[in-house]
């Protein structure tokens, strides 16, 4: 982040960004029963199994040619296939939403990141500071790692693969435009930023004590102010996050991790349908 601030007609620029994280987990299993799927049979129909050897990438040069809408949906998400090795939550102790102890066949590593540059200036009243602030840039990016417990022998039928199809519709989902519309609405619709004595305080922690003792002083450092704005800015990242992680789980609870297919009555079904039609350039009303 990039933020730019004004007090006696000076101006000074300071930066700083926050990542997150959401890991999701499929499976690559019979789609009557919610269970792992058996190793022998996935080896008998031409998958080998590359649990003990490090992960490699699926390099999407040797995939066939997607469809427009899931070309868009890979560029947007930023998404790379990997297979082999274990299970990336459990080498990088991540959290999962997964079943305790069960293997998955599949796993997505979803990243969040937010970016913006600001302008604003200040101004202490009887109740703390105001910080009058705009934002000439804001935006969400998004990285997906898909990893796969095997790799299919004949990748030539990669994209009509279930748990595929499955992946692809968490990354519908997290690169959603209208979700991510919604982070900027909200923070845009924000031009004055209140923060208490008592919020000042518990923000800065000690730097605030000498600057706010006499509850009149003006004496804020860029980076303290820095931190002020990105606290709110913050807030509706946290808030974007936790709504995306809740379509996740809404999505492996009504498939089974990818063991059926969405309800076509289901409103999460509509969601997809409706993020792959905004993402196609065909708005539709929310």
């Amino acid at each position: 982040m990039i933020a730019t601030k004004r007090t006696d007609s000076r101006w000074r620029v300071f930066m700083t960004s926050l990542v997150g994280l959401i890991l999701h987990v499929g499976c690559w299993q019979d789609p009557v029963f919610g269970q792992d799927a058996p190793r022998a049979p996935l080896v008998a129909e031409g998958l080998i199994d590359e649990d003990k050897l490090v992960a490699e990438p699926i390099e999407m040069s040797s995939l066939p040619a997607p469809s427009d809408e899931v070309a868009e949906l890979l560029k947007v998400g930023q998404v790379e296939f990997i297979s082999g090795g274990p299970r990336p939550s459990e080498t990088r102790g991540l959290r999962s939403p997964g079943f305790i102890n069960r293997d998955f066949d599949a796993e997505t590593r979803f990243s969040l990141s937010y970016h913006f540059s600001s302008r604003c200036r200040w101004w202490w009243d009887e109740d703390g500071i105001v910080i009058r602030v705009r934002y000439p840039e804001l935006n969400l990016k998004v990285f997906h790692e898909v990893w796969f417990r095997q790799r299919p022998n004949d990748l030539r039928q990669f994209w009509s693969l279930s748990l595929v199809q499955h992946e692809l519709d968490h990354i519908r989902l997290s690169t959603d435009p209208r979700v991510l519309k919604r982070f900027e609405t909200a923070v845009r619709s924000e031009e004055s930023l209140r923060f208490s004595f008592s919020e000042v305080e518990s923000i800065l922690g000690e730097q605030a004590n000498s600057r706010t003792s006499n509850r009149r002083s003006p004496r804020l450092t860029p980076e303290q102010v820095r931190k002020l704005i990105n606290e709110r800015v913050r807030e509706h990242f946290d808030q974007t996050f936790q709504l995306i992680e809740i379509r996740y789980r809404e999505l492996d609870r009504q498939t089974a991790h990818g063991s059926f297919a969405v309800p076509t009555d289901s409103p999460l079904r509509q969601w997809l349908d409706h993020s792959s039609a905004e993402r196609d350039g065909e708005p539709q009303s929310d």
